[in-house]
């Protein structure tokens, strides 16, 4: 886990956002415990708040869920949620910037779509 601390995004979101990216490559698997609060806290050098305003944003979102004098587990269904979220922000945002991009460059569409290919094949 890499924490920015002199990035603008505050770092709780910064924790959300890793748990997320864990949870949709199948890192963190549906059904199992995410480490504790404590813990995270602990290893990463954080206020245990800043954990756990991390893990209530994503019990919020549907992502985690609290099972009361266990311990915090990823939900059911979790990541198929994610690759959802995540499919449709690539379609409306990072494929338009970079067709853009490769306009503003000049490339063709055949040429934009072989340098995409090269970066798959890598």
């Amino acid at each position: 886990m890499t924490i920015n601390f002199d990035h603008k995004t505050p770092i709780y979101h910064q924790v959300a956002r890793i748990i997320r990216d864990a949870v949709a490559a199948g890192d963190l698997p549906e059904g199992e415990a995410i480490p504790s609060v404590r813990q995270v806290s602990a290893e990463q050098g954080l206020n245990p708040q800043t954990v756990l305003n991390a893990t209530r944003m994503l019990i919020d979102e549907g992502i985690l869920e609290k099972r009361r004098g266990i311990g915090i587990f990823v939900k059911k269904g979790a990541r198929k949620t994610l690759l959802g979220q995540g499919l449709k922000r690539f379609e409306a945002t990072d494929v338009p910037a970079l067709v853009h991009r490769a306009r503003l460059l000049g490339l063709s569409r055949k040429v934009t779509l072989d340098l995409v290919k090269e970066k798959f094949e890598e």
